[in-house]
């Protein structure tokens, strides 16, 4: 990975796309991927001072604001560039970026595989770029050997200029490559460029592990939303309880028993709140606001908005056809509830996952890959190991209640979820004693 950053500022760098302009977003998607030091070289205009400094006013950003330097191409006195190439001395490499453009913060991670030579410039393009290789695209890794001289020639460009190539060392070797597969790099210099930077953006705070109907139904209607919500500025926690909110909702209605419209108006509720769950994070990817904290308190909330549901679930049954079997049902579901997520916070804290909670659904989907012998129930789990997926079980809860089968609903959570955490324990103990062993 590249040890520092050069963002050399264009007049459109202070652009908004999805909230966030384009200089802030490229350096919190730098500082992610574990650059520290940023030089933002611009032409001193009154906008782009302004720009730059809203950027070190940034609450994402003050707490390493002082890792910022900004520089007026062209205002440098002799004495004060030979204290910059001084600073700008390293050993390691550097990233240069464009301040138009925008760019997958994952293909940070892929430019490790670049390392260039001693007084080498890597100069990157996509593959079906029409750039020649004589143009520069807007990306770059370079050695620090030509550093002190390429910043001294950034710094002697008049305002207008932005060839960078005139400004290399005579002595540095320039060399082109591809953009790494999968990844996208682009410079916002038009509409049309804004729209499609907006696209794929919100392409980037989709999840891998997103199940079929997450995919195809949820996430398109969650992005929708985030993509308006993220322009209100809203933030992750406020649209975390909001949703927590709105599955009360549908444990209100639930209890009620009021009959067929109240337990589908419930079902209702519970498919929009795993709907609307996506949300959060996706506003939270997109704006670089994510923590353990946010992660900490969705995970709590979801679990409390599940036995809260289903525990209504029961009580609403029991009302509408005073059957104490119903009572019986929500007995059995929170006391499965109450040891699931014990085994649950047992594993996540001595496993490492953290609040990933979902990489242990992935775990147990994988185990036949991993592991040969496996017994009939573990390879049993792995298959049904998707229906404990939000997605999956909203939409069983919501076509069950509107097809008027709130009763085998009520039997399916309370012994699935009782199959479900027996079979949970057994898979911790095991996983604990092997990580012990």
């Amino acid at each position: 990975m590249p040890d520092n950053t050069i963002i050399l500022l264009r007049p459109g760098s202070g652009k908004n796309i999805l909230g966030l302009p384009l200089l802030l977003r490229a350096i919190l998607a730098c500082r992610q991927a574990g650059l520290e030091t940023f030089y933002l070289i611009g032409s001193g205009s009154e906008e782009e001072l302004r720009l730059v400094e809203r950027v070190k006013k940034d609450r994402r950003v003050l707490p390493f604001s002082s890792d910022l330097h900004y520089f007026q191409a062209g205002s440098l006195s002799t004495e004060d560039k030979i204290k910059s190439q001084e600073l700008f001395e390293w050993p390691g490499s550097f990233l240069l970026l464009d301040g138009e453009a925008i760019f997958d913060p994952l293909l940070l991670e892929d430019l490790n595989f670049f390392e260039p030579q001693e007084r080498e410039i890597i100069l990157f393009k996509s593959p079906a770029d029409s750039i020649p290789d004589s143009t520069w695209s807007g990306l770059a890794v370079g050695s620090g050997k030509i550093l002190p001289e390429l910043l001294a020639g950034l710094l002697s460009i008049k305002e207008g200029e932005n060839d960078l190539l005139r400004t290399l060392p005579p002595t540095a070797l320039v060399s082109y490559q591809i953009l790494p597969a999968g990844h996208f790099f682009l410079k916002v210099n038009s509409r049309q460029t804004e729209k499609e930077a907006t696209r794929l953006l919100l392409n980037t705070a989709r999840k891998p592990q997103d199940g079929f109907i997450a995919k195809h139904i949820n996430r398109p209607i969650s992005l929708f939303f985030s993509q308006r919500l993220v322009r209100l500025g809203a933030s992750p926690s406020l649209l975390s309880f909001l949703n927590f909110l709105l599955g009360l909702a549908g444990a209100w209605l639930a209890a009620v028993g009021g009959g067929y419209w109240s337990f589908f108006l419930a079902g209702l509720c519970f498919e929009l709140a795993s709907i609307f769950d996506g949300c959060d994070g996706e506003v939270a990817r997109l704006t670089y606001t994510t923590s353990d904290k946010g992660a900490l308190s969705d995970v709590i909330l979801d679990a409390s908005s599940y036995v809260i549901f289903f525990s209504c679930l029961d009580l609403g049954l029991y009302r509408l056809r005073q059957d104490s079997s119903y009572l019986t049902l929500m007995f059995i579901f929170l006391l499965s509830a109450v040891w699931y997520y014990y085994n649950l916070a047992r594993y996540t804290r001595n496993s490492g996952i953290g609040k990933k909670i979902f990489l242990v659904a992935k775990e147990i989907e994988a185990r036949p890959e991993k592991e040969k012998k496996l017994s009939f129930i573990d390879k049993v789990a792995a298959k049904l190991a998707f229906a404990v997926r939000r997605d999956f079980f909203a939409t069983l809860v919501f076509v069950l209640l509107a097809m008027k089968q709130a009763p085998i609903l009520a039997y399916i959570i309370s012994f699935g979820w009782l199959a479900e955490s027996v079979y949970f324990h057994f898979y911790v103990q095991k996983k604990l004693v092997e990580q012990s062993a």
